[in-house]
């Protein structure tokens, strides 16, 4: 089922980025919870089974920026288990892996789903992942190291963050907006790729011409 929810919308969105983020991870790992934090600034610890669609409107460094974000629903099939959807991949312009710390399994599947993002031999294999673990409160009951999150993202090219969605709203707040920045990052680059590519075919093209003629 999928449930699409509309956050508040702000005046002025002549200057305002889009940005489509797809949360990953297996369940009971916090997704939502990290999602209702972010939107709301509130803690809920109890979920149904509901893949949802947020619409937000956030402001960052002045500027308004509008958050589609997409709450998977993890699958049971153990085929499926670690898989990413290509309309997914489409989709995204940048992606959040959510494991919990106290849920050794729930990080094999982020591995899973972080090789097959990258290895997708799409454009999307170039799109800005970020790995959180969650659940940082219950150390006690930890069995994933905060050194195997981080060496794990650095073998994939992502950004690492360790939080609490139950205690916190600033490292939630941290993840979506560095996403952001991951995300306009890349679009920069693909943006001068594109005017790069543009002038050598402008070249080509004129001496192919002189060589013509």
């Amino acid at each position: 089922m999928l449930v699409q929810v509309k956050g508040r919308a702000m005046e002025g969105s002549q200057q305002r980025v889009e940005a489509n983020v797809l949360l990953l991870g297996a369940e009971s790992v916090g997704k939502s919870a990290l999602t209702v934090r972010f939107l709301t600034r509130r803690f809920i610890g109890e979920y149904g089974d509901i893949e949802s669609i947020y619409s937000h409107v956030d402001k960052i460094d002045g500027r308004e920026i509008s958050f589609n974000i997409w709450d998977s629903l993890y699958s049971q099939d153990r085929e499926q288990s670690g898989s990413v959807s290509d309309k997914q991949l489409q989709w995204a312009d940048g992606m959040i892996l959510v494991y919990s710390i106290c849920d050794r399994g729930s990080f094999d599947v982020v591995r899973q789903q972080v090789r097959r993002i990258r290895r997708s031999g799409k454009t999307s294999a170039a799109v800005p992942v970020i790995i959180v673990g969650n659940k940082r409160d219950l150390q006690r009951h930890r069995t994933v190291s905060s050194e195997e999150g981080r060496l794990l993202a650095l073998s994939e090219h992502c950004r690492f963050f360790e939080i609490s969605a139950a205690e916190t709203y600033h490292g939630v707040l941290l993840v979506f907006h560095g996403l952001v920045d991951l995300i306009k990052e890349s679009r920069a680059l693909r943006k001068a790729s594109a005017g790069v590519k543009g002038i050598v075919r402008s070249m080509s093209a004129v001496f192919g011409k002189k060589r013509a003629e």
